[in-house]
């Protein structure tokens, strides 16, 4: 079985497994996706840049950060209420 793809709106969770480079801890969501890309941000924390991932090995850790959710019984910081930052539509 594969994992559901990566899609927006979707959330990745703390250190996403590495996918987002090292000094990176906070849950994002994701906010555009490419063929062989992410680019996610906090939409609680503005002052951040958003986090990029790209490559197989990146997106499939982004998938199982995503999947796998387990901060040692502390909650996502983010609700199901939480809009996107942007709202993004496929052209006509």
């Amino acid at each position: 079985m594969t994992a559901r793809p990566l899609a927006p709106g979707d959330i990745i969770h703390g250190t996403a497994n590495g996918a987002f480079g090292r000094d990176h801890y906070d849950c994002v969501r994701i906010e555009a996706v490419g063929p062989d890309w992410i680019v996610a941000r906090n939409p609680r924390e503005h002052r951040t840049k958003p986090s990029f991932a790209s490559g197989r090995k990146e997106l499939a850790l982004c998938q199982q950060a995503r999947d796998e959710y387990d901060h040692d019984g502390e909650p996502c910081p983010f609700g199901d209420d939480d809009p996107p930052l942007t709202t993004w539509q496929r052209p006509a």
